[in-house]
């Protein structure tokens, strides 16, 4: 019995604790008082969360971009910015199978749940406990169309909230929509809203962008695959990432099989998976340009990319819509003229199809005038289409000068005290083997002249070199400079040359530039040796949607390079100017609206043919052209000169501007003296220099007077010797080696046809010119008795002597 008894307790003593009466009561007390606690306590920590969701406008959850206006200068609305690529469409034309798609991959009881799917939590918590990293979300459809809604992410980082924090608000904010809204609509909110990468935003967007289809036409792989961009738009898209995006969709196919309503079987499951990725791109046009992207650039640049994203702003831009438009139009006509060539063997752009990464291989042009004064740009064409290339030329593009590269040359030498505009050079031509371009043998082309038809060779001073942009003197021009000066120069004005290699290449404009350096370093002969800010700049002003000023473009001191002094400049400006008379840009001058026109401009050409340019100014703006192709080494056509393709844009940009930026005088300095010179010679003019000419119109040669003004550095005319050539003091001619050669006067002699004299006047006594001042040719003597009085002198018809009889008879 008392064994009994003893046992009995020792089963009692080893029956478990939660196995004894009143265990489980207490538990069950103590777990509701400590949940009623945990609710309380949590309720009170989330109360701050759910009073902060309760702040945002539900009426504008389907707010979507605003596109915010472009201004030109004279308030005239130019263009519009749109940031995202977007589309919104009803959910009726939304397909059934990206719906499920959609249910699988990122919410599969979306059709249960009050906005927060607590299910998916515990879950999530567990999964990531488990693998022991956050590798699993919980987020609903609902909770990720609040956080893009009303920006939460952005709008924690303002006010310094966690993670959780911010999800707090997230849910609170979701169950409101849940409320507010019926399931369809928030799926409409949510799938017209969203980031689907590679810049689609919307589903209509992405479907046209990926697939080149609309969304009700959609297969079930096409749907899983854009689905599974959601999670991490860049990394996943499958134009950037086409293993990562079908590993992606994969598991979004390989969920579908588990959503109730039996929507897909486990077999057909695993036969699409096995399927490749295929995409077939055609993207909405957001009908944009390469200006309206700049524009972009600068308010994300002073304002930030939630700005720009929230639109709705008015942009005051420096952009001058005449100016744009004309830049816009005559470019559009060169690009025709071009492709209208007989022979023209390069792409045309009607026979360009959009592809999947392909480049448009057609003509290509830019143009970008500035206020060099305040660096404000006034037109900016980027490229011939954004929608085909959204390469920017202006921006990013470098292409080699050709002979618009000459004017920095010339700089480089005439800033040296030696060298002057009245100096002569030879002109025979050059052996390609000392300048390596387009070629190992033969002879150097001339086609700086910008003309098929080769000029005379013959000496020529330095002003006339660069008036005709004559290549084999401008070579040895440089050499006279030096390379080495030439390249520094250069640096000096802006190009990007530091480490260009010393060859003479870089005498025929080979190393590249980009446009805003070519017309940055044009626009110093306009400033006295001093360029347009180093800065250019399009938005002066942004306004809100209630017209209140959000930015204005601080006004300060522009940075500038200086690479030369007043006088070179001048010189330069000068020597250009005649150029647009006499030579390579002959004809400019009488286009111009601008009267008088104080500017001036340089042709471009390269070698090949593959690069046109067009670079000058006027008082006020400096303007530069540019024609050629995306891919190097193409030819736009055999003897496609700058003069007909890249100078009419030119001319139609400066006119579209001389309303407003017009009229401003190109002064001479202080610094530079102007001399009569012999063009000849180079050497200080008599009045007995004459040169012979040929008349266009009747064939004749003529002599005309041989004397031209020329702007020397103060100071250095003081030493300038007379003519030798005209004023009958004898020339020891110099080698044909030698650099620099005194030019000689290309005489042509009168034979006799007959034993009487032909015509009125057989000996030209008496000069008739269109162009020149009418003067008899004068004899040869010392220039000391060359001197007559007055300039004014008339030409004299002698008479005919009378009959002279001679007596033979002797008295």
């Amino acid at each position: 019995m008392a064994k009994s008894a003893t046992n009995t307790r020792n089963k009692l003593k080893k029956r478990r604790f939660y196995k004894r009466k009143g265990f489980w009561f207490t538990f069950i007390v103590v777990g509701i008082l400590m949940a009623g606690l945990g609710y309380v306590a949590f309720d009170h920590f989330a109360e701050p969360y759910r009073q902060q969701a309760k702040e945002y406008d539900l009426e504008r959850i389907n707010d979507l971009e605003i596109p915010s206006v472009i201004f030109d200068r004279n308030d005239k609305e130019i263009g519009r910015v749109f940031v995202q690529n977007r589309s919104v469409i009803p959910i009726s034309e939304v397909p059934d199978v990206f719906v499920n798609a959609l249910r699988s991959g990122e919410d599969q009881r979306f059709w249960d749940h009050d906005g927060v799917d607590y299910v998916g939590i515990v879950r999530a918590f567990y999964l990531n406990w488990k693998s022991g990293r956050q590798n699993q979300g919980a987020s609903t459809v609902t909770q990720q169309l609040a956080r893009n809604a009303f920006n939460l992410k952005e709008e924690a980082k303002k006010r310094h909230q966690s993670d959780m924090e911010r999800k707090l608000v997230e849910a609170f904010l979701a169950h409101r929509i849940e409320l507010r809204y019926k399931k369809k609509e928030i799926l409409e909110f949510y799938l017209n809203r969203i980031y689907f990468g590679s810049g689609f935003y919307g589903i209509r967007s992405a479907s046209l962008g990926y697939f080149g289809k609309e969304p009700k036409d959609l297969t079930a792989l096409e749907s899983a695959t854009i689905v599974g961009v959601i999670k991490s738009p860049n990394s996943l898209s499958p134009l950037n990432n086409p293993q990562a995006s079908m590993k992606s969709r994969n598991l979004v196919i390989g969920r579908m099989p588990d959503l109730d309503g039996n929507i897909m079987t486990r077999e057909e499951a695993n036969r699409l998976m096995k399927e490749p990725l295929r995409t077939h791109p055609n993207p909405l046009q957001r009908g944009t340009t390469h200006l309206y992207e700049r524009v972009a650039d600068e308010i994300r640049s002073v304002m930030g990319e939630d700005a720009l994203s929230a639109g709705g702003f008015k942009i005051h831009t420096s952009i001058d819509g005449r100016v744009q438009k004309a830049l816009e139009d005559t470019l559009e006509q060169s690009y025709a003229k071009a492709e209208r060539k007989p022979g023209y063997a390069n792409q045309k752009r009607a026979a360009f199809h959009k592809t999947d990464g392909a480049i448009p291989e057609y003509l290509q042009g830019a143009a970008l005038m500035v206020d060099h004064g305040t660096g404000e740009v006034i037109g900016y064409v980027g490229g011939r289409s954004y929608s085909d290339a959204p390469f920017d030329v202006i921006d990013s593009g470098r292409r080699p000068l050709g002979t618009a590269f000459f004017p920095f040359i010339y700089a480089a030498g005439l800033k040296q005290p030696n060298i002057t505009p009245a100096m002569t050079m030879q002109d025979e031509q050059v052996d390609n083997r000392s300048v390596m371009v387009g070629g190992v043998k033969g002879i150097l082309g001339e086609w700086g002249k910008e003309t098929v038809n080769l000029p005379t060779r013959k000496p020529i001073t330095v002003r006339k070199a660069l008036e005709d942009s004559n290549v084999a003197a401008t070579i040895r021009f440089a050499g006279v400079a030096g390379l080495d000066k030439v390249v520094k120069t250069a640096s000096d004005f802006g190009f990007a040359m530091e480490h260009a290699e010393l060859l003479p290449r870089i005498a025929v404009g080979w190393e590249a530039a980009s446009m805003k350096e070519a017309v940055r370093g044009i626009s110093a002969f306009a400033r006295g040796g001093q360029t347009a800010p180093k800065q250019f700049t399009i938005v002066n002003r942004i306004d809100n949607a209630d017209n209140r000023p959000v930015y204005e473009r601080p006004r300060r001191a522009a940075e500038r390079y200086e690479p030369i002094d007043e006088a070179t400049a001048f010189q330069v400006h000068d020597m250009m100017r005649s150029g647009m008379e006499n030579g390579s840009a002959a004809g400019l001058a009488e286009a111009l609206v601008e009267k008088p026109f104080t500017g001036a401009g340089k042709t471009g050409t390269t070698h090949d043919f593959s690069d046109n340019w067009f670079l000058g100014y006027n008082g006020r703006v400096s303007c530069g052209v540019w024609l050629g192709f995306l891919q190097p080494g193409k030819s736009i056509y055999q003897g496609a000169f700058s003069k007909d393709l890249a100078m009419p844009v030119w001319i139609a940009g400066m006119n579209a501007a001389s309303g407003d930026f017009g009229g401003k005088v190109i002064p001479q300095p202080a610094s530079v003296e102007q001399v009569s010179i012999c063009r000849v010679s180079g050497q200080r003019a008599t009045p007995h220099c004459e040169e012979l000419v040929t008349d266009p119109v009747t064939g004749r040669t003529r002599s005309r007077p041989s004397a031209h003004v020329e702007f020397y550095r103060t100071g250095t005319e003081a030493n300038l010797p007379f003519c030798q050539i005209h004023s009958g003091a004898s020339v020891e001619a110099p080698s044909s080696k030698d650099i620099l050669l005194p030019s000689k006067i290309d005489t042509t002699p009168v034979r006799s046809k007959a034993p009487i004299l032909l015509g009125d006047d057989p000996y030209h006594t008496e000069q008739v010119m269109a162009e020149v001042r009418t003067r008899p040719m004068n004899a040869r003597g010392n220039v000391l008795d060359s001197f007559e009085l007055g300039d004014e002198e008339k030409p004299v018809k002698l008479p005919w002597p009378k009959r002279l009889d001679i007596n033979t008879s002797s008295d």
